[in-house]
């Protein structure tokens, strides 16, 4: 068990979780200031998730069987896990405005050898795969360590996920626990366009998941679906509805990925 596991969250907490999460949207945003190329949409889609486990859930230790492990398979959301491991105290501000640098630690996808980076990603598809890897190896080395998995609904297009997804039935891992952000967007188009998803929950529940759903911008609802989760004993998924691009207005709810620099710093002076 985490210390804050099934410990209702105080007003004080809750409004502090709300405030690390404004300065790492705004953070993302401005992140474009210094590369273009960065994927701000799928970002801002996940900064809620990401600041209340990092927070709240994920506990650090040493030894890597009972240690809490972040893996975002969706690895081109990287600005955001930069922007909350640097409100966590694990990244210098100044690197932020170096993503993508030569001479910057970060990159446009996760590295392992960045603080708090505990999987590489970058190719859709994979997480799951690895997260099931450590959870099976934790639970044979009876350790106390679980493993939490971020990707979002296009990546279910991936033929490893339903690979994945049967074995940690297989393996009852009832210390996994996978996000699904229903974001409405993948690379192409909508995801209603490209392949409806809809279904997903059906799915995930008939192959033996224990399947739940959130606000994935509300920091409560968040916690309530990951208390339940750590109580389900089977491999846990929570489906998270958020908003592509959520917070920064010029993109918000489309399938484009940024902003000019000049729009964001408008954004930002206004806001």
């Amino acid at each position: 068990m985490g210390e804050r596991d099934g410990i209702p969250i105080s007003i004080d907490e809750l409004n502090k979780l709300k405030a690390i999460a404004e300065r790492a949207r705004r953070n993302v945003i401005k992140m474009q200031f210094y590369d273009h190329s960065i994927h701000v949409g799928s970002s801002l889609s996940s900064i809620e998730i990401l600041t209340t486990l990092i927070f709240r859930y994920i506990r650090d230790g040493q030894q890597k069987i009972n240690k809490d492990w972040l893996i975002l398979s969706k690895g081109h959301a990287a600005p955001a896990l930069y922007a909350v491991l640097h409100e966590k105290g694990l990244i210098k501000e100044e690197e932020l405005w170096k993503i993508q640098a030569i001479d910057g630690l970060l990159q446009g996808h996760p590295e392992i050898y960045i603080p708090g980076v505990d999987m590489s990603t970058g190719s859709l598809g994979q997480g799951l795969s690895f997260g099931i890897g450590v959870a099976t190896g934790i639970k044979m080395a009876k350790g106390s360590g679980r493993v939490f998995v971020i990707m979002g609904d296009g990546e279910q297009d991936e033929g490893e996920v339903w690979e994945a997804a049967t074995h940690a039935v297989a393996r009852n891992l009832d210390n996994l626990i996978a996000f699904i952000e229903v974001n409405g967007y993948q690379l192409d188009a909508k995801t209603s366009e490209v392949k409806p998803k809809d279904f997903l929950p059906d799915v995930y529940k008939a192959i033996g998941w224990r399947t739940f759903s959130c606000d994935g911008h509300d920091i409560l609802s968040i916690i309530n679906a990951v208390e339940e989760a750590l109580k389900a004993r089977k491999p846990a998924v929570i489906f998270a509805k958020t908003l592509r691009g959520k917070g920064f207005t010029p993109i918000e709810n489309t399938k484009i990925q940024r902003a000019n620099p000049d729009v964001a710093r408008q954004f930002l002076l206004n806001t």
